[in-house]
């Protein structure tokens, strides 16, 4: 190979390498079904021709708008083989921001998840000018043309690249030899959190280097399968899953949705899994729920169990070589809880994590340490969209709870005076799609400013205290991290979610919501009647138990980061009303716009308040 390998090429070594070796599982027909990389290949190769025969050129943007399937990662490979340049696009956003998305990155194509996502787009008032053409994965579009776009099946697509194939053999592989290092592979846009999205330009090298480096450092084995079910529009599942199961040639499963993800880990039985804390908390919650209803005796097992282990780990932690007593108690106590209790638990994941992947925010220790008991141990690990995902990670053999690990080889990181963590190295973007300004904003010396603030202790594990933008300064010039305060509360049984508020104020207010599952459980223990989770909400008792909560968790902290006052909403966060990101992290400026009168009213009431 003349030119240096990019995942392209490590992708179609594996097609003829390891033709008749699964590469993909879905399900068909209510049934997992594989797809060997002789068959991946080729709807690659003939998704690849299709886009050859509409002229695509060296380094034109193609946008993918779609859940995660095997299609998205057909089109993400077809693409990135024709040398052009793919642009994902989450397909939670309405049709403006898809349109503007598509205007902004000057794709000339796009792959669609249906027709329901094509429609949003139709609706635009304009189409960009540079789009020729959609493709649509599912479904029958009414029209083959709108606006001078021709649109077609997926299954059209194919077709054509198996007309155009014979008649030019050679054209895709010669894109592919093109291929370099230094070569422009994806457009990322950030999920904006805080604006406008930016455009984050990826090179070959920055996605070969960070999957290089992971597969030394993380030990992956032959076998292992990868369940996916983030969005592969984000950076975290799209390294962390498609491109990493190509570089290790794993197996990569999809899941039907988000909501069948815990029955397909059990047909699945993956070995990892990537997800972000929101999913490991929601399992945290409903195990712990169930638990609680259990008769007591069953109780008292699962709790001498979790103990025991708890123990066992302190014991491990307090001794560098162990002793007998710590050997005698994992090898016969911890023995029989794994079998009567633990391993009923790690069931219901499939049974056969070897451990699990968490990234994009902050997980609770709680929430860590809960899983680690089981025998599922979860590795924190933190990254952006801007170095390619992961800048540090714990490892099986090295995972130090509450530090999101050691950066990874190769890769320099330093913490500014101001506490902001700063990366140099060969996972870091070249810059933002036809946004100097930013570009320039976003280095210093060379150095890529991340935004966030952290600390590296002296075993060089790194730990993240809060988003630079975030930090709280109260009117007395105290500096707080919300993040830190918000975190307090994961794993609680009755609050959902929590964000803290006060720059420039005189204390810390809070917007909270609860956990469906959670009222429902605390009124029937407490016999409240209700006609609706919006009354519930109101009850007094609810508030009263929701106080005391605050109240314990503000012993944990300094009287000027303490809640002093709070507003409960009817309803939780989320990502229709723009409030929660496509990866579940708080969208605090679009949050604290949307109750900004309540909050500021909390200065000057003292009664606590809940707003519809």
């Amino acid at each position: 190979m003349q030119n240096q390998e990019t995942l392209v090429h490590v992708f179609w070594e594996r097609v003829k390498n390891t033709p008749d070796r699964p590469a993909i599982l879905h399900k068909i027909n209510e049934r997992y079904l594989p797809v060997i990389w002789r068959e991946h290949g080729k709807a690659v190769e003939m998704a690849a021709h299709g886009l050859l025969k509409r002229n695509i050129k060296n380094l034109d943007k193609i946008a993918i708008v779609s859940q995660s399937r095997p299609h998205w990662t057909w089109a993400d490979i077809a693409i990135l083989s024709t040398a052009a340049v793919s642009v994902p696009i989450y397909p939670t956003l309405n049709g403006q921001e898809i349109v503007y998305l598509l205007k902004h990155s000057e794709a000339v194509g796009a792959f669609i998840e249906n027709v329901r996502q094509l429609d949003k787009i139709l609706q635009a008032d304009e189409l960009p000018k540079n789009l020729r053409f959609i493709v649509v994965f599912d479904g029958e579009p009414t029209t083959s043309k709108y606006n001078n776009v021709d649109i077609l099946k997926w299954e059209d697509l194919l077709k054509d690249g198996e007309v155009y194939l014979p008649n030019h053999p050679n054209e895709l592989s010669d894109r592919i030899k093109e291929l370099d290092g230094n070569t422009l592979a994806t457009i990322v846009y950030t999920s904006g959190t805080t604006g406008i999205p930016k455009g984050a330009m990826l090179i070959h090298s920055n996605l070969h280097y960070v999957c290089q480096t992971l597969s030394l450092n993380v030990g992956f084995h032959p076998d292992d399968i990868s369940l996916s079910f983030l969005p592969l529009s984000h950076i975290f599942e799209r390294i962390g899953g498609q491109f990493l199961s190509i570089y290790e040639g794993l197996v990569m499963a999809f899941a039907e949705s988000m909501e069948t993800v815990p029955q397909n880990m059990v047909e699945i039985k993956p070995t990892i899994m990537n997800a972000v804390p929101r999913f490991y908390e929601k399992a945290y919650h409903r195990i712990i729920a169930e638990i609680r209803k259990m008769p007591k005796p069953q109780q008292y097992l699962i709790r001498w169990a979790l103990s025991l282990s708890r123990r066992a780990h302190k014991l491990k932690e307090a001794q560098e070589n162990g002793s007998d007593l710590v050997e005698n108690i994992y090898k016969t106590e911890l023995r029989v809880a794994d079998r009567i209790v633990f391993s009923k638990i790690r069931n219901r994941f499939g049974g056969r994590l070897r451990f699990l992947v968490s990234g994009a925010a902050p997980l609770s220790l709680e929430v860590s340490q809960f899983f680690e008991t089981i025998g599922m141990p979860i590795l924190e690990g933190y990254g952006l969209t801007e170095t390619t995902a992961p800048v540090a990670c714990n490892k099986p053999n090295d995972n130090k709870r509450g530090t999101v690990g050691r950066p990874l080889p190769g890769l320099d990181v330093k913490i500014a005076e101001d506490g902001e963590i700063m990366v140099k190295g060969p996972s870091v973007f070249i810059g933002y799609y036809k946004n100097d300004a930013a570009t320039t904003e976003a280095f210093k010396d060379g150095w890529f400013l991340t935004g966030d603030i952290g600390e590296i202790d002296k075993d060089g594990y790194l730990t993240i205290k809060d988003r630079k933008k975030d930090i709280i300064i109260t009117a007395g010039g105290k500096h707080i991290a919300p993040q830190y305060i918000e975190n307090l509360f994961v794993g609680d049984k009755l609050i959902s979610r929590v964000l803290a508020y006060g720059d420039r104020r005189k204390y810390i207010t809070a917007l909270l919501t609860l956990s469906q599952e959670g009222l429902s459980a605390y009124a029937k223990a407490h016999q409240i009647s209700y006609s609706s989770p919006e009354e519930l909400v109101h009850h007094p008792k609810i508030i009263q138990e929701v106080q005391n909560t605050v109240n314990e968790k503000n012993k944990r902290l300094a009287s000027f980061e303490q809640i002093k006052q709070f507003i409960i909403l009817e309803n939780d966060f989320s990502i229709e009303a723009n409030e929660l990101t496509p990866t579940l992290k708080l969208k605090r400026r679009s949050i604290t716009e949307k109750y900004k009168n309540q909050l500021d009213g909390l200065y000057e009431a003292e009664e606590v308040r809940v707003e519809s």
